[in-house]
């Protein structure tokens, strides 16, 4: 079987970001507790999704309505296998190499319209190893963007997935100072250099907020990242339990685009049936639509660490 890509915090298609304090694209800009900016960048509008979170959604063509939903029947079966926790040869040494960034760019999707990279946003969690032992059952490589460092990142390395940085406290980037900025990403950065002989060269910047801010940026180049990365498809996992139906809904709209899609290890409600289902449902659904899986730096076409 082809091998499948998937990315644990995110993104792709070059676009060029404005210096601003509005959202970028699919970035938070309102709901209950939320102290931001309550407006977007050109292009996108703030839209409700529920009492505690409304997003930056492009503008889109009606041209996009005409797309028929279809929900694809998934077994959501995960085989054990006792080895899998066993080390394997190193799969990241066996890709091809890549040019290395220049400076920091802002990416929402890939640049090939037939490549979907699925990513994970933070953890590591209990349900860590489980996602790894469905990625080889379909033989997939994955990029998590993680805020904890723990043993399962090395198992992670070593099967081929990528990691990037999503901070330490999940704290607005925008808030913060530039000092400050350091400490979220040194504290989650330094011990994966430890664990995996290498720093990320990917960030995903928590709530999808910082890209437009110079600050930040500039932070983050200082830092030796090349890429901010967002999605352009929600799942939304972490307030609706994993639905497959709004995954259906909200991945059959964008097809046709490329895609970065959007999940989490852990949200209120998470077992390990819902939340292995809903990758299964995205894998095979998306590969149904011909596209072909890529982890992000194969999405990007520059390499994932510095």
């Amino acid at each position: 079987m082809k091998a499948i890509s998937v990315i644990g915090i995110l993104s792709a298609c070059l676009v060029g970001y404005t210096r601003a304090a509005c959202g970028e694209a699919f970035a938070q800009c309102g709901g209950n507790n939320y102290d931001g900016e309550v407006c977007c960048v050109a292009g996108t509008e703030c839209e409700y999704v529920n009492e505690s979170y409304s997003q930056c959604n492009p503008v889109e063509d009606s041209s996009d309505d005409d797309k028929n939903e279809a929900i694809v029947d998934v077994d959501v079966t995960v085989e054990n296998d006792e080895d899998s926790t066993e080390e394997s040869d190193n799969e990241n040494e066996k890709k091809p190499q890549l040019p290395k960034g220049t400076g920091i760019q802002y990416f929402e999707k890939c640049k090939n319209p037939k490549h979907w990279a699925m990513t994970y946003d933070d953890g590591p969690t209990e349900y860590a190893d489980l996602m790894l032992d469905l990625f080889k059952k379909y033989d997939i490589k994955v990029t998590f963007f993680i805020c904890e460092f723990k043993r399962i990142i090395k198992r992670m390395y070593d099967e081929g997935h990528v990691i990037g940085n999503h901070t330490y406290n999940h704290l607005n980037l925008v808030d913060l100072t530039p000092d400050e900025i350091v400490n979220e990403m040194k504290l989650v950065e330094d011990p994966i250099y430890e664990i995996i002989g290498k720093r990320p060269a990917f960030v995903r910047l928590p709530f999808g907020s910082g890209a437009s801010e110079e600050k930040v940026m500039n932070t983050l180049e200082s830092l030796g990242y090349h890429a901010a990365i967002n999605w352009n498809v929600d799942t939304m996992d972490w307030d609706n339990t994993g639905s497959i139906d709004y995954s259906n809904k909200v991945i059959t709209e964008k097809l046709g685009q490329p895609l970065i899609t959007l999940n989490h290890l852990a949200f209120d409600g998470v077992t390990k049936e819902n939340i292995a289902a809903l990758a299964e449902f995205e894998i095979q659904y998306i590969l149904s639509q011909g596209y072909t899986p890529v982890t992000m730096d194969e999405c990007l076409g520059i390499q994932a660490y510095q």
